[in-house]
């Protein structure tokens, strides 16, 4: 099918945010960038510019060409930048799956090519194939379990603040990924038996380079999700530091942390951040290999960072939607 087989594609109401207003309590704008969920600022409601329904997605037709997001809130758009209405009711789970199969169109407009005319009749999946790649997937109940897994864990030790710093060796076990030029790459996910192979990126979105057939990888290479990972090369994506949502096997530059002691997610999350931050001490071609990323000072112990009632807040929120 066919992007206006699916969704009413309108031009949006092309504004210039030079001459609006900003209002922290105003409206949404929305413009090209890939930043944000597309928002550039708030600004305040003009009398004579209805500002386009929510619920509906927004696609840049320039700049950050087919960077697609689904809108919750009325908004303003910028110039180049096209709204997709759904021509039959959609949730957001499916809306959000159109915003992902937009998005990987993109590369059909290299070389500063636009996605104005032909933006109609770009191929998406059909509704039923839509559908059935969500199945009972809902975003309410994988935010409510997240938060849980966060902030609810049994059984973990409370985290405590600390200025203590420590060698990162210290804390985790160092581990590193195999060559590329060991194991069989494949383009796609073939069955639920093949695993993402992953390099370094600046993006954890965007660090699956291959798959791998979980038969023809060692196990050793093979880790659980919930992993904290280290990209230890990549030219501009060194250091960048993830936990991983997935299983999955690292390529030979990127490094995998494990706790030498029982560690929450929120934990790990924490000590992600922690080790992003030492980028700088790896510029003008410096990586952290080996021993350099071993040494990294880090915190003894992660802080208490956000309390449980705001968490409570939350949930109860969700329970009277």
């Amino acid at each position: 099918m066919i992007v206006d087989d699916i969704f009413d594609v309108k031009y949006g109401v092309n504004l210039e945010l030079n001459a609006l207003k900003i209002d922290p309590s105003g409206f949404n704008f929305v413009s090209r960038t890939a930043k944000n969920n597309g928002v550039s600022a708030k600004v305040k409601k003009l009398p004579d510019v209805e500002p386009i329904p929510a619920n509906t997605i927004s696609v840049a037709g320039g700049g950050s060409v087919m960077q697609s997001f689904l809108q919750p809130e009325p908004y303003y758009s910028g110039r180049d930048l096209f709204y997709l209405t759904p021509k039959q009711s959609m949730s957001d789970e499916m809306l959000l799956f159109y915003c992902l199969c937009l998005r990987s169109n993109s590369w059909k407009f290299s070389y500063g090519r636009q996605a104005n005319s032909s933006l109609k009749t770009l191929d998406i999946p059909s509704l039923n194939h839509a559908q059935k790649f969500i199945g009972t997937f809902s975003i309410k109940r994988y935010q409510e379990k997240l938060l849980n897994d966060l902030f609810f864990q049994k059984n973990k030790r409370q985290l405590t603040s600390s200025n203590t710093l420590v060698q990162l060796e210290t804390i985790f076990n160092v581990y590193n990924g195999v060559s590329s030029s060991e194991v069989k790459r494949y383009q796609s996910k073939i069955d639920s038996s093949y695993i993402p192979y992953v390099r370094p990126s600046y993006r954890q979105e965007t660090s699956i380079d291959a798959y791998l057939s979980r038969n023809e990888v060692e196990q050793k290479y093979i880790f659980p999700p919930e992993t904290l990972y280290v990209s230890t090369d990549g030219q501009g994506s060194h250091t960048y530091s993830y936990v991983s949502t997935f299983e999955f096997v690292p390529n030979s530059n990127v490094s995998v942390l494990i706790p030498k002691n029982d560690m929450t997610l929120s934990e790990k999350l924490f000590y992600a951040n922690c080790i992003t931050q030492n980028r700088w001490l790896f510029s003008y071609g410096r990586k952290p290999k080996s021993g350099k990323l071993k040494k990294i000072l880090i915190p003894s112990e992660a802080p208490k960072f956000i309390s449980d009632e705001v968490i409570s807040n939350v949930i109860s929120q969700w329970s009277k939607e």
